[in-house]
């Protein structure tokens, strides 16, 4: 039950901030598009749920990592029964947005998941909890 709470917790916080974010101030202009990144800490990110664009729930947030080349990806887990036999599968930061208090993956197909390369740790490097990231909001 502390964890139900913990991740409802998080899941407030990160819509709070969010919406304060979303808030325009007088020195900003509105964004034209009709998404804009925000930053983000990728422990907000941790255990949030993966939407697919029908709002079919595909995991959960395992990690947020960088590569060597800097992009930053989500981990996905799939497969496997209470955690056991499961794999990690990248999502790039670039194919999701916070709707809420979840990510959504946009523009990738569900079946990609199941295609897309397990992901060893090899080549990349957990984020810092604190550390701030740039992502998308709808």
């Amino acid at each position: 039950m502390p964890d139900d709470r913990r991740n409802l917790a998080r899941a407030a916080l990160l819509a709070l901030t969010l919406i304060e974010l979303a808030a325009p101030s007088q020195a900003q202009t509105p964004p034209t598009a009709a998404t804009a990144a925000n930053p983000v800490r990728a422990a907000d990110l941790i255990d949030l749920p993966i939407v697919d664009e029908s709002k079919a729930t595909l995991g959960r947030v395992r990690a947020v990592v960088r590569t060597d080349d800097g992009k930053i990806q989500l981990l996905l887990p799939l497969g496997g029964l209470f955690g056991f036999g499961e794999r990690l599968v990248p999502i790039p930061i670039e194919s999701v947005v916070v709707t809420g208090p979840q990510v959504t993956v946009v523009d990738l197909p569900r079946d990609r998941f199941q295609k897309s390369p397990t992901w060893y740790g090899s080549h990349s490097e957990p984020l810092a909890a604190t550390e701030t990231i740039a992502i998308s909001r709808r």
